[in-house]
């Protein structure tokens, strides 16, 4: 199936923030890390937790959930993720809902982020991701660069990717 109208949608800015949430708790047992997210958001913690940034939600515009665009795919460009270190930029919370998956959605929701890096954060040489998997980020161009502690999850692999300007 092709998807022809995905709209991406910066959570923060979005008009109904509702109904994103109820399509969260209507997936999250999909991934663990989903409960977390949607706590750090109902709680308004989720810039004191993750600084400046956003979550960006890839939506089919084509298959509503309750007369809205259903979640596709989703990631955070913020200045933290799930590890203590001064580097930033990070694309974390990165999902993608079991029926869109093997299209390739998230290289949009990433290629948006490494779009927007330059100018969202001057002062960064690279946008990281955090991870267990191996073989997916590098697929849009990340490069393993070293493990590191994440405050959740124990040891995780940290991958990077160049800022273009």
């Amino acid at each position: 199936m092709k998807y022809k109208k995905m709209r991406l949608i910066d959570f923060f800015n979005y008009e109904d923030k509702d109904s994103i949430l109820k399509q969260l708790e209507s997936i999250q047992n999909e991934w663990a890390a989903i409960p977390q997210l949607i706590s750090i958001i109902k709680e308004n913690k989720f810039h004191s937790t993750l600084g400046n940034g956003t979550m960006w939600i890839l939506a089919d515009e084509e298959n509503l959930t309750n007369g809205k665009p259903t979640i596709a795919a989703f990631a955070n460009f913020t200045d933290q993720d799930e590890i203590d270190s001064p580097l930033r930029p990070w694309i974390g919370f990165v999902f993608t809902s079991p029926a869109y998956r093997g299209r390739h959605l998230m290289g949009q929701i990433i290629e948006h982020c490494m779009s927007i890096a330059s100018s969202a954060y001057p002062d960064s040489e690279y946008v990281y991701i955090s991870t267990a998997e191996t073989g997916l980020y590098e697929k849009y161009g990340f490069t393993y660069f070293q493990h590191m502690t994440s405050k959740w999850n124990g040891e995780t692999r940290v991958y990077r990717r160049k800022i273009i300007s």
